[in-house]
């Protein structure tokens, strides 16, 4: 009778077929794919894109932003933002002032009509999240947000080196 084979790397010379973590890692791609697809219909229903809702949320809670702190904060490339501001400000959602200290620094701010739309994205913002820590203690969530801060650091750690 032939011996039964192991999966401990060692044992028959061969690695596992995944590395250890790989069912979380997974775990974790699949919950942020449904949530940006979640998330993308539901902004879809108020009329926004997901890059509209970056720069309305940041704005909303970062009055008066530079363009270039927009930019560094919003999951969207530079030229996304400027693009996505220059339509947002057609839309009479956004304003770009002159920086009274620095004429070559535009601070951003909402209309009336950007802060009643950002309050609409920020209310799907708030029920995605709340849906999405329904089911962990706090004590999950606690040990999520410091797994996923460590994680962070490595791949900044990785990107860094990448770059240069």
């Amino acid at each position: 009778m032939p011996a039964a084979k192991s999966s401990k790397p060692g044992k028959t010379g061969k690695a596992p077929s995944s590395p250890h973590g790989t069912a979380a890692w997974l775990a974790v791609v699949r919950a942020y794919n449904l949530c940006d697809a979640v998330m993308t219909a539901r902004l879809a229903a108020i009329g926004l894109r997901v890059g509209e809702h970056e720069v309305l949320a940041t704005i909303a809670t970062t009055p008066g932003i530079t363009q270039q702190a927009l930019a560094a904060r919003c999951f969207v490339a530079k030229s996304g933002v400027s693009m996505l501001l220059t339509q947002m400000e057609a839309r009479g959602w956004v304003r770009r002032d002159s920086d009274g200290a620095d004429a070559r620094v535009r601070r951003l701010t909402l209309t009336d009509d950007g802060m009643a739309m950002a309050q609409k994205c920020l209310a799907v913002q708030a029920e995605m999240v709340t849906a999405m820590v329904a089911p962990a203690t706090r004590d999950e969530l606690d040990a999520v947000a410091d797994v996923m801060g460590r994680v962070a650091t490595t791949l900044e750690g990785m990107r860094a080196e990448l770059k240069g």
